[in-house]
């Protein structure tokens, strides 16, 4: 299964009896699955039921979505008005005057200005059928995004194995300059005894001691193992069915370790040049992971 990658963009666009019905949902990354919906007012008690509907196809990401009906629709048109509603703004009005001496008057565009004013009322079979509309609508707006997630996470999926290929042949450049490290490495410690300890006898068995317990503090072959074994790890999650981007973020962490640890032993110019390339690539892999689902 291919990588899915968490930004995206999804469209749908239909006609329901007459009236323009246009539904977008936007994806952008994010740690968990957090979904704003933004809809006419009178289908705001869809929500919940439009929300379900993503979260049944979608794992992770912050995701916007939009849903606009045409001037056209008949439950944007005003049906009535509020009656108590402006009985009590005069009221209230007269009282305020009367209480505090305060002159004036109230005019219709004071009324009209009132959030709540006016009230909407559809035909039931009517607003049933523009909810199941909507609905199909939002699916297929869905469906829409994940297709565009999948092209992205397609393209995610081929930048990082490079990436992956890039740090297997640099850990390949280190395996060969190893042992010449090593040889290096023993030149001099030899030639900083005899410096240190000339016109001193040394125990040979005290001075091999002392050489195995400093080789084996600059030995990076199991550093070296272990990161191509993260390598491995993280090319067969790449693979796995289902959301993996938490996964492979963790993967990419170990890297790092193996890096650091690396790039501190080999007590090497040119291997710890080697080993800042790897870190390099590990942070723009991790940067290209957190887009991933």
């Amino acid at each position: 299964m291919s990588l899915l990658s968490m930004t995206g963009y999804g469209k749908s666009e239909s006609n329901f009896q007459d009236t323009t019905c246009s539904v977008e949902i936007r994806s952008v990354n994010n740690r968990f699955l957090d979904i704003t919906c933004k809809l006419p007012k009178e289908l705001s008690y869809l929500e919940s039921e439009l929300k379900n509907i993503v979260k049944s196809k979608i794992s992770r990401g912050s995701l916007n979505l939009f849903v606009t009906l045409g001037s056209g629709n008949s439950s944007s048109i005003p049906r009535s008005y509020n009656k108590e509603l402006v009985e009590a703004y005069l009221q209230i009005a007269k009282e305020i005057q009367a209480k505090h001496g305060i002159s004036g008057e109230v005019h219709l565009e004071h009324i009209l200005s009132q959030p709540d004013l006016f009230t909407y009322k559809n035909d039931s079979t009517k607003e049933k059928a523009l909810c199941e509309h909507l609905i199909q609508e939002v699916d297929k707006a869905v469906d829409a995004l994940i297709q565009m997630r999948i092209v992205e996470g397609k393209n995610l999926e081929k930048d990082l194995l490079n990436r992956l290929e890039i740090l297997n042949k640099t850990l390949d450049k280190i395996e060969i300059l190893d042992p010449e490290r090593i040889v290096s490495w023993k030149e001099k410690f030899q030639d900083r005894l005899k410096v240190l300890m000339a016109d001193t006898e040394i125990d040979p068995s005290r001075i091999l001691l002392e050489a195995s317990i400093t080789a084996d503090k600059l030995d990076i072959n199991e550093e070296i193992t272990r990161f191509r074994s993260h390598n491995n790890l993280f090319a067969k999650a790449i693979q796995e069915q289902g959301p993996k981007g938490k996964k492979l973020n963790f993967i990419l962490q170990e890297m790092g370790r193996e890096a650091n640890t690396l790039g501190t032993k080999c007590q090497d110019a040119e291997i710890q040049s080697l080993a800042i390339l790897l870190k390099d690539e590990i942070e723009s892999m991790r940067e290209q992971v957190m887009n991933i689902e």
